[in-house]
């Protein structure tokens, strides 16, 4: 099974259901000045996406060390920053991008309520903005960059951690202890979510199609289910399946 880890500390990097510690682990960036085009065609916030794909960058914040990965609309990784311990005069020069960095949580609820595109930074105030340049990245609280909460430095070597399998056993363990873990099988995105009646198991994004539901935590009956359209179970389809 493919697993993408931090380049920094190589800790696999997945989309969780709930932050992890206090920090969410999933976060959505566009440069301020394509965001004031956005808000200029006023679409809503569910098809900015979709229509406009190119223009957003998506930040993978590691659970274990704090680095950020960073990836285009392709999904491919185009920078690692890894946290700074001190704020550098180096910070003060005028960053190379900047713009509003939403974390998942909060675009959910943008993208869920279809927010017109000139209305999402005046109805969601605690937007963190970020700046990027070449070798740092830093998070600011406000548009007029007053306050930096937090510096990071680039780091040389961008790739995340190579592609790694992993043995059925390990598989259940990790549906025994994650409350949320997304997979794909031929190309097919589906995704296991740990709900107050059971597990679920949804099909495609967005959380609408539920092809299982369990209602047990029983690991050894959820991958023995026929899951798939070809008749297999995930325990059947598990060399095929990719995290």
């Amino acid at each position: 099974m493919a697993v993408c880890g931090c380049g920094f500390c190589s800790y696999a990097i997945r989309y969780h259901g709930e932050p992890e510690e206090e920090y969410p682990v999933e976060h959505v960036f566009c440069r301020l000045n394509d965001w004031r085009e956005l808000e200029e065609e006023n679409l809503p916030a569910d098809s900015l996406e979709i229509e406009h794909d190119e223009i957003f960058f998506y930040a993978w914040r590691c659970a274990r060390c704090g680095t950020f990965t960073f990836f285009n609309d392709d999904w491919k990784c185009i920078g690692t920053y890894t946290p700074k311990e001190e704020f550098s005069s180096a910070s003060m020069q005028e960053p190379f991008e900047f713009g509003p960095f939403w974390d998942d949580f909060q675009w959910f609820d943008i993208t869920e309520n279809g927010t017109p595109a000139s209305e999402v930074l005046t109805r969601y105030p605690q937007t963190r903005w970020l700046a990027k340049n070449d070798d740092e990245l830093r998070i600011y609280s406000d548009i007029e960059r007053t306050n930096c909460v937090a510096q990071f430095r680039r780091i040389e070597f961008v790739n995340p951690v190579t592609v790694a399998t992993m043995s059925l056993k390990s598989f259940k363990k990790m549906l025994a202890n994650w409350d949320d873990i997304e997979f794909t099988y031929h190309g097919t995105y589906y995704n296991f979510m740990r709900e107050d009646d059971g597990i679920n198991i949804y099909r495609g994004h967005g959380y609408q199609q539920i092809v299982y539901h369990a209602a047990t935590t029983n690991v050894d009956e959820i991958i023995n289910f026929k899951l798939f359209d070809d008749g297999k179970s995930i325990a059947e389809a598990q060399a095929e399946v990719e995290l």
